[in-house]
């Protein structure tokens, strides 16, 4: 009985070890872009930042510095940040492979 205590003590917190861990605010650098503007070189993504600002339609994407490309789940935060250099503080959803935009701490360009 005791064991089955424990197992379920252990798998309860690690199960609120890895919510906690997946909610945590991050903070990214990169472009807002239309994903009718990500372009691919060399395996990296970049934000054709002429073609975001002109309102190409597709979904709102944040491209990292890294080069990685990540799904805005909340797009009408970004609205006006279109084809922007900019730091954020954001949540990621590892999941579903997108991030939702917490504020803006700057935009670089």
């Amino acid at each position: 009985m005791k064991r089955h205590a424990v197992l379920l003590t252990i798998a309860i917190t690690s199960a609120i070890l890895l919510y906690a861990q997946e909610q945590q605010t991050v903070e990214m650098s990169g472009s807002i872009c239309s994903s009718a503007c990500v372009n691919q070189n060399a395996g990296q993504a970049t934000c054709d930042t002429n073609c975001a600002a002109n309102d190409k339609g597709g979904e709102t994407v944040f491209v990292g510095n890294d080069g990685k490309i990540s799904k805005i789940s909340n797009p009408e935060m970004a609205k006006g940040k279109m084809g922007q250099q900019v730091r954020m503080k954001c949540k990621m959803n590892k999941e579903q492979g997108s991030m939702e935009i917490i504020e803006f701490l700057s935009s670089i360009r």
